[in-house]
């Protein structure tokens, strides 16, 4: 276990010798863990009487670097993304997803499951084979031409793979896909794809895992798609995800045995002893992730006690979370300060 100095020290000597200033940030980071490459995103919340207003804050300028792998931070992505095909769709919250794959000259049936269990999952447990239903479902080009596009919030994030290897789960680009969408009611929608070549993540710039096909994003990105669903009611139109009010719910609190961000299970890394040293009382919802050498947590926090409320994306290049706790520990004591 590393022992960190006192934020106290920190902030009287501004930094320490042999760190560079920067910004605020930077200051309250860098002696973490010095050793480990680290990155950071942090959104306040403010309010104003003209409503909430957000201040960012990003560590050493690494806003939106993508030169570390996001693990499991992206399932919220194909959530949200499988979410709005549903409602292109016009079919309800309950409905079914049938997979099916072309091997051999003919179509395969490879799973059934409910839209919103496999959404469930991948916050209950991060459900790789959940997550890689979800990406099937949606499939590589659209998620990445209709939804991760700058247009709308997503200049640098690609999905490229499932996180699974085997039938019936896995998601293989080059077969055909077919994907059925059966309502309770007997209403279906049915739509095949099959992707095109294209390798979004190079484009993107990822290099982490593959240069072609990696899957990448960045903290800002990370921690604006999560403010963009619990502010959804105050952005402009244009920066709303296309999602109903249930759905929202959904993704936010689950509910009715439902798993939704607010969860600390499926490492709460920016919670247990971190953020929770300084805001015991606070709501926490995250979507976490980690393999051996990559531990992140993106979550958001509302201390109905102080009125405090801030988004921050976490991430060590470090498979132990120590670092990313820390870095959790101190952002929250220097906002707790604003």
């Amino acid at each position: 276990m590393r022992i960190h100095p006192p934020l106290a020290c920190l902030a009287a000597l501004g930094f320490l010798a042999g760190v560079s200033p920067g910004g605020e940030l930077d200051v309250l980071l860098d002696p973490i863990s010095p050793e480990v490459e680290k990155w950071a995103s942090v959104c306040r919340v403010v309010e104003t009487p003209e409503g909430p207003e957000f201040h960012w804050e990003h560590y050493r300028e690494k806003a939106d670097a993508v030169d570390f792998w996001p693990a499991s931070t992206i399932k919220v992505y194909t959530a949200i993304a499988a979410l709005e095909a549903l409602n292109e769709a016009g079919l309800p919250l309950d409905t079914t997803v049938i997979f099916e794959s072309r091997r051999d000259e003919r179509w395969r049936l490879d799973s059934s499951r409910t839209l919103r269990e496999m959404i469930s999952e991948i916050f209950r447990r991060s459900s790789n084979e959940d997550y890689t239903l979800l990406l099937r479902m949606v499939g590589v080009d659209r998620i990445n031409t209709e939804f991760l596009v700058p247009q709308r919030g997503f200049p640098h994030s690609a999905l490229m793979r499932g996180y699974v290897r085997h039938h019936p789960y896995v998601y293989l680009r080059e077969e055909p896909q077919r994907i059925t969408l059966r309502a309770q009611d007997g209403r279906e929608a049915k739509f095949e794809h099959t992707w095109s070549g294209t390798s979004y993540s190079q484009k993107r710039g990822a290099t982490i895992i593959s240069a072609t096909t990696g899957n990448c994003t960045s903290t800002r990105e990370l921690t604006d798609c999560l403010r963009r669903l619990f502010f959804h009611d105050h952005l402009p139109e244009a920066e709303r995800f296309r999602l109903t009010p249930e759905q929202i719910k959904l993704l936010c609190e689950g509910g009715d045995g439902w798993t939704g961000l607010r969860t600390q299970e499926a490492g709460p890394f920016a919670w247990k002893d971190a953020a929770e040293t300084v805001f015991p009382k606070a709501a926490y919802y995250h979507k976490a992730g980690s393999i051996s050498n990559y531990t992140l947590d993106a979550a958001y926090l509302n201390d109905s006690e102080s009125g405090t409320r801030f988004f921050l994306t976490v991430a060590a290049n470090s498979g132990e979370p120590d670092t990313v706790r820390a870095m959790s520990r101190a952002i929250a004591e220097w906002v707790k300060g604003k």
